[in-house]
C-alpha cells in the first residue's frame, strides 16, 4: 500500500509538470505567431512608403530634395536611438511636432497600427551628392536585366524606411530596409 501511494505521489508530480509544460509551450506558440504577424503587418508599412515613390508625393525628383513632412519624408538623415531607430518614430511628440502628417494604417479589427517615416541618406538638403549622402550605384535601364551591374551607372541616394507596429496590448515591433530609387 505504501509503495503504491508513493507511486501516485510520484505520477500526480508528473502529470502537473506535463500540464505547466503544456502551458508554457502555448503560450509561446502564440507568441511566435503574433511577432509573426507584427512582421507581416510591418511589410504592408514598407509598402506603403514605396508607393509614395512610384505614384504618390515623392514621385518626382524635385519633391525629393526637401523635406516633405506631410508624406512622413525627410531629406537628410534623422537622429536615430543606438539601436538605429529614428527617434521620431518612436515619441510620438516629436513625430507630430515635426509635422509629419501621414495617417497611420490602422486596423481597427485586429487593433493594429502602422506608422512610417522615409529619410534620405543625406547630410543636408538639395540635390544628391557623393559627397554628402550615402549613394549606391542606380540603374536607368527599367528592362528585365535590372539585377545586371551595368558600367558607368549612375549614383543615386539611398533612401531609409523605418516602419512601427503598434499591435494589442501596445506591443511594439520596429522594421527598416534601405533602397535605391
Amino acid at each position: 500500500m505504501l509503495i503504491t501511494l508513493i507511486a501516485m505521489v510520484v505520477l500526480m508530480i508528473g502529470a502537473v509538470a506535463m500540464v505547466r509544460s503544456f502551458d508554457t509551450s502555448s503560450i509561446l506558440a502564440g507568441n511566435l505567431a503574433f511577432r509573426r504577424d507584427l512582421t507581416n503587418q510591418g511589410e504592408r508599412g514598407i509598402a506603403l512608403a514605396r508607393t509614395a515613390f512610384i505614384s504618390g508625393a515623392l514621385s518626382t525628383e524635385p519633391a525629393r530634395i526637401t523635406n516633405l513632412p506631410s508624406a512622413n519624408y525627410s531629406s537628410t538623415k534623422l537622429e536615430t536611438n543606438a539601436q538605429g531607430i529614428p527617434i521620431l518614430l518612436i515619441k510620438d511628440s516629436l513625430f507630430s511636432s515635426a509635422g509629419m502628417s501621414v495617417a497611420d494604417s490602422t486596423d481597427a479589427t485586429q487593433g493594429i497600427t502602422v506608422r512610417y517615416v522615409v529619410d534620405r541618406q543625406c547630410m543636408a538638403q538639395g540635390a544628391a551628392d557623393e559627397s554628402t549622402c550615402v549613394v549606391a550605384a542606380g540603374n536607368a535601364d527599367p528592362g528585365g536585366s535590372d539585377w545586371l551591374q551595368k558600367p558607368a551607372g549612375e549614383s543615386r541616394p539611398v533612401y531609409r524606411v523605418s516602419v512601427r507596429v503598434t499591435g494589442p496590448r501596445n506591443t511594439q515591433a520596429f522594421f527598416q530596409t534601405t533602397f535605391v530609387y
